[in-house]
C-alpha cells in the first residue's frame, strides 16, 4: 500500500507547536490539559479537525507536506483551541465567542475560521469549479453530484451566496 509518512522533523515541529500552545493554555487556566494525539490523514480539503470525544487532532498530511511551517503555525493552535473550548465550556458553536476568546486572549492569535493552503496537484484532480460572488471553490465529486441531483445546495462561508457551477 502506498502510504505517505510524515518526516520526523515535521512531526517534531508539530509536537513542539502543540506543546507550546498547550503550555500557554495550562498556565492561563491554571490547570493541566492532557496532550492530544496527533493523527495524520491523507485525503480531503480540510486542513485539520479536532476530535472532541477522543481528544485527538487530525491533520491533513498532504497540506502539511505542502505548507509545513505555515500549516503548523495556523492549524495546530486552531484545532487545540477547539479542544480547550470543549473542555472549558462544553458543546458550543465551533467558532463561537468561546473559541475566539481562546485564540485571541489565550494564544494571542487571530481567530481565523478558515485557512488558505495549497493542495498538491494530485488532490486537485476530479474537482469541480464552482463560484460565488467573491471566489472560486473546488468541490469534490461527491458534493458536485449532490448539487447536480438537487439533493443539496452549498453557500460560500465568506459572502453567503449560492455556489454555481463554473462554465468554461
Amino acid at each position: 500500500m502506498n502510504q505517505k509518512r510524515v518526516p520526523i522533523q515535521l512531526h517534531n515541529n508539530a509536537i513542539t507547536s502543540l506543546r507550546h500552545y498547550l503550555s500557554i493554555a495550562n498556565q492561563y487556566f491554571n490547570m493541566v490539559f492532557d496532550e492530544p494525539e496527533l493523527i495524520y490523514r491523507k485525503k480531503g480539503s480540510i486542513a485539520g479537525c479536532a476530535l472532541l470525544q477522543t481528544w485527538q487532532i487530525q491533520l491533513n498530511i498532504n497540506m502539511l507536506l505542502e505548507n509545513d511551517t505555515q500549516f503548523i503555525a495556523e492549524v495546530i493552535p486552531h484545532e487545540l483551541a477547539h479542544l480547550i473550548t470543549y473542555k472549558k465550556f462544553g458543546r458550543v458553536k465551533p467558532h463561537g465567542k468561546e473559541w475566539q476568546a481562546i485564540m485571541e486572549n489565550v494564544f494571542q492569535l487571530d481567530a481565523k475560521r478558515t485557512h488558505n493552503f495549497a493542495l498538491p496537484e494530485s488532490s486537485l484532480q476530479n474537482r469541480h469549479h464552482y463560484h460565488c460572488d467573491c471566489q472560486t471553490h473546488l468541490l469534490t465529486n461527491i458534493r458536485h453530484q449532490k448539487i447536480q441531483s438537487k439533493r443539496t445546495q452549498y453557500h460560500c462561508k465568506n459572502c453567503g451566496t449560492l455556489l454555481r457551477l463554473k462554465m468554461n
